[in-house]
């Protein structure tokens, strides 16, 4: 008889072949299946998604953060993301670009998304088929008094609309910096500028008037108009080169508001913006050769319910912080 082959049934998802050897002993011949091929990591796809979540740069280390907003760069088809580090204030929100995001981290957000958005469908899938079982199975009619129910929960609803609308537009910082004098000063927060202003990342101030323009030619043409050399009011206090002037907000009303603008920049929750008029403001100076120069102020109400002394304060240096208390 010749030599044969016989094929035995696969052991373990391997199928074996066995070979008689001349002398007649089988030799098991092992057929590899094909190797499995991990998968692939995904393609981040940007721009990235707003409330993406992933390690960012700041000062030479990663720090978890989330994009709280996203915009292209003027003039280009590249994106900047405005992101939130959880572990600090919302004062150190910034803007950064893509580059700034661990790769790594990256991906596994992505593969997330990719998980997310299955399940997503998977579950608007389920509630259409459930919707329309329900509108088969029977119609709802409505009474006047659901009807005023209705209307109660809608206006309820709005309400809630207004707020997050509210919410939405103050999370993300519309002016970055402040040039006012000699110094360039990173801002904290949102401030309601009016929305000429809200499209310049660095606003000009005139540090005697406190009106604010948007590039520094304009703020050199305003420079050689002003008049002004001290906040518009009554000088009150003076020791050494500090000077404390008192201003009331019903008669130098834009002073005041633009004050309040620039206050705003470094407080979270102040409110005061337009309603200046019932507010005396202490304006604390460095004076010069060239003029007083603001440094700090504070508020406080001329007729006050709850006998409040202060109503707002806001300096630049703790030393004045420490003369304004005192004072």
């Amino acid at each position: 008889m010749g030599t044969g082959k016989k094929v035995v049934a696969p052991r373990r998802g391997r199928a074996s072949v066995e070979q008689e050897s001349p002398s007649g002993s089988p030799t098991p011949m092992d057929i590899d299946e094909p190797e499995k091929v991990a998968p692939e990591d995904p393609v981040v796809r940007q721009p990235l998604e707003v409330g993406t979540k992933a390690p960012c740069m700041w000062r030479n280390a990663y720090h978890d953060c989330q994009i709280v907003e996203r915009r292209k760069k003027p003039g280009t088809d590249t994106y900047e993301y405005y992101v939130h580090y959880s572990t600090f204030n919302r004062r150190l929100d910034e803007w950064v670009t893509f580059d700034k995001f661990e790769p790594k981290a990256l991906v596994k957000a992505e593969k997330k998304r990719i998980l997310r958005e299955a399940a997503s469908e998977r579950a608007a899938n389920a509630s259409r088929a459930k919707n329309e079982k329900k509108k088969k199975d029977s119609k709802k009619r409505r009474t006047s008094a659901a009807s005023g129910s209705v209307d109660g929960e809608k206006a309820s609803t709005e309400k809630s609309i207004e707020e997050k609308e509210h919410e939405e537009a103050t999370k993300v910082k519309n002016i970055q910096t402040v040039v006012i004098g000699c110094w360039a000063i990173d801002a904290w927060y949102y401030s309601p500028f009016p929305p000429e202003y809200s499209g310049y990342s660095t606003l000009y101030l005139c540090e005697f008037c406190l009106k604010f323009m948007r590039t520094q030619d304009a703020l050199q043409r305003h420079c050689e108009r002003c008049i002004l050399r001290h906040p518009p009011g009554i000088e009150i206090y003076r020791k050494d080169n500090i000077s404390m002037f008192e201003v009331d907000g019903a008669t130098n009303r834009i002073y005041c508001q633009n004050l309040c603008y620039i206050a705003k920049l470094f407080l979270d929750h102040k409110t005061l913006y337009y309603d200046v008029d019932p507010f005396w403001f202490y304006i604390m100076c460095e004076v010069d050769d060239r003029g007083a120069h603001i440094v700090g102020y504070f508020s406080k109400e001329k007729f006050s319910e709850e006998d409040y002394n202060v109503a707002c304060t806001s300096h630049s240096r703790r030393t004045s912080g420490v003369a304004m208390e005192s004072f």
